[in-house]
């Protein structure tokens, strides 16, 4: 009795430890979420509020277009000439709240000054859209779902070819084989199909069309500003690549222009940004040729003096450059087989002297590219 009696005061401050230790966890985890939700002790951002505001699923003022109007989350075939979500949104995630109040409802610019106008947000409207921003500069842009057609038809056919041979041989519902016949040969014949274009397009990409670091029009650059492709690749005709400018080369011009009539400021001042930290800028390569072919473009445009649409399209009509043609080994072959070449005052060509005197002797009227040994495999495969 006297030994139980003993130990109870130790058992009392047990769990007097217990319920201390069960406080102060309790006073970590509050702070943990003060600090959560900022410095000051102020209040999330509800970021579905945010997300609606982007939207314009809650009004932002009289005649004021949502957010989402002009800063797309996916690029198109058409060029948008404002900085997409992503882009805005991580601008906004390196300003504190005022800064982005005062960038959105007071803006500098024309082109902000056009759409910015007629903004009406509260405080706490722009807390949240605020919020939203920055999480999205976090979260980034979730990628479109593919398309999944081509293997559903291909699917369906397979699964239909099946019900076709299960009721020849079988159940027997339908009395004329022809129908099963022709059911099988047409789905064998669809999905052959499909399967020779997809083995045919590996590697190939027409009408690829990658977003760029930065919107860069060649339909403003080649079209409306007649600038020379050799100004901007001055490398194609020297060189096996047709090169890509440095921002320096793009500063020739942009040293006075740093207002586009189309992209206003944002788009131009990536350029500026890159020449005066000596940064990289990492445009997407569109025109690729598999690793065991060769092409020289100074080849082709110095000594064959083609012009530079005749591979790459109208690039001049162009705001997003895309890749016109397929550049299959078939289509260079072809090319080769039909293009004509310039043989009179080209001194490349003099080496070949009796086709010079077969075209002065009317022998030939012409010499295409295959005349003289383009077609020949170690021309490219070397």
């Amino acid at each position: 009795m006297i030994k139980t009696l003993s130990k109870s005061p130790t058992s009392g401050k047990i769990i007097l430890k217990f319920f201390l230790l069960f406080f102060v966890s309790l006073l970590a985890l509050n702070v943990v979420a003060k600090e959560k939700r900022g410095k000051k002790g102020e209040p999330e951002p509800n970021l579905k509020v945010g997300e609606r505001l982007y939207y314009g699923l809650i009004p932002m003022g009289d005649e004021a277009k949502a957010c989402a109007s002009c800063h797309t989350y996916y690029t198109s075939d058409t060029i948008n000439w404002n900085p997409s979500a992503l882009e805005m949104a991580q601008v906004a995630g390196e300003m504190d709240l005022a800064t982005f109040k005062s960038h959105l409802l007071e803006p500098s610019g024309a082109m902000r000054e056009k759409v910015h106008v007629n903004y009406t947000l509260s405080d706490e409207q722009l807390f949240h859209l605020h919020g939203y921003l920055k999480q999205l500069s976090v979260d980034g842009v979730p990628e479109k779902s593919l398309s999944i057609n081509t293997i559903l038809i291909f699917l369906f056919l397979g699964v239909l070819m099946a019900v076709a041979l299960v009721d020849m041989f079988f159940t027997k519902k339908i009395p004329y084989r022809v129908i099963h016949i022709l059911i099988i040969l047409f789905g064998l014949s669809y999905q052959l199909k499909i399967v020779a274009h997809e083995a045919m397009d590996l590697g190939r990409s027409p009408d690829y069309m990658p977003d760029q670091p930065i919107k860069f029009s060649h339909e403003v650059h080649a079209g409306d500003n007649k600038i020379d492709c050799n100004y901007c690749h001055y490398n194609a005709k020297h060189g096996k690549s047709a090169g890509i400018p440095s921002a320096g080369l793009c500063m020739n011009c942009h040293m006075v222009v740093r207002n586009g009539t189309n992209s206003g400021q944002f788009e131009i001042a990536k350029v500026v940004d890159a020449y005066e930290n000596n940064k990289d800028i990492e445009w997407v390569r569109i025109h690729n040729l598999p690793d065991h072919v060769y092409f020289n473009h100074s080849q082709h445009v110095n000594a064959g003096q083609l012009d530079c649409a005749e591979c790459h399209g109208k690039v001049e009509e162009m705001h997003i450059l895309k890749q016109e043609n397929d550049l299959s080994m078939g289509w260079c072959l072809d090319c080769h087989k039909t293009t004509n070449v310039n043989f009179l005052g080209n001194d490349y060509y003099k080496v070949y002297e009796q086709l010079h005197k077969d075209l002065e002797t009317g022998v030939r009227d012409s010499i295409k590219a295959a005349d003289i040994g383009a077609n020949d495999c170690m021309k490219c495969h070397h």
